[in-house]
């Protein structure tokens, strides 16, 4: 049976968190939409998971076991599969702590197995599910999505304010903030460049992108259209020189 991953943008799914404490809650998982998967669980597909196994679900950082971030207090409600966590005092315990604070980490992640999943006209209805783990993770599989530029471009707001001035203890937390960058730039880099004078929202949200990546990273950093390139590697807290 293969393991399946599943994310969701927490727009209004995250319900708590507490800097002091360290406690973070909201939902890995959500009622009753059509992920782009073309899957959709029904209420009820936790509940046989959660009765037998609900002590050995974990909380990880990005699916990966080697980065446990608590024992979850898990329940379905009418909303999907909410979580409440008290985040490990570790370094990437107090380093995901900071992403929730800084808007960096905005969607949670399921990993687990269809148990009971049937087609329906249009989409799969999962019934049953086997869970293993929920995950914080920095981005998902449709966030840059070009359907809102303008929730694109507070996106690249958050990641580069964060990318510049956060004092994460990890390293390799720029390196996924730079590579979130890399794939916003991408795809605005792929829409047409707004004409002046700018006749709509979106097309001046893009262009706000633009310019931003272009401030951001100066000459340096340009690729032949004109539009903010990254180098590999990561330039560290300070950003880069």
């Amino acid at each position: 049976m293969e393991n399946e991953i599943k994310s969701i943008a927490v727009e209004n799914h995250i319900t708590d968190v507490d800097k002091h404490s360290g406690r973070v809650s909201g939902y890995f998982s959500i009622f009753g939409n059509i992920d782009s998967d073309g899957d959709m669980i029904q209420a009820g597909s936790f509940k046989r998971t959660l009765q037998n196994q609900g002590e050995r679900i974990r909380h990880l950082w990005q699916h990966d076991v080697k980065f446990p971030l608590a024992i979850p207090q898990l329940k379905e409600d009418s909303t999907g599969l909410h979580f409440d966590s008290v985040i490990s005092r570790t370094s990437y315990g107090r380093d995901v702590l900071q992403l929730y604070l800084d808007g960096i980490c905005n969607e949670h992640s399921i990993g687990f197995n269809s148990i009971q999943k049937s087609a329906k006209k249009g989409y799969n209805e999962i019934t049953e599910i086997r869970l293993w783990e929920g995950s914080s993770v920095t981005w998902g599989s449709n966030q840059f999505a070009i359907g809102s530029v303008e929730k694109s471009q507070q996106r690249m707001d958050i990641l580069l304010k964060a990318y510049k001035n956060g004092r994460y203890e990890n390293e390799d937390i720029f390196l996924q903030i730079e590579n979130s960058i890399k794939q916003l730039t991408q795809t605005a880099n792929t829409q047409p460049a707004p004409k002046a004078p700018v006749s709509n929202a979106n097309d001046a949200a893009l262009l706000l992108i633009k310019q931003q990546i272009d401030k951001f990273y100066g000459d340096k950093y340009r690729n032949q259209t004109g539009f903010g390139a990254i180098e590999q590697g990561c330039c560290g807290a300070g950003g880069c020189a």
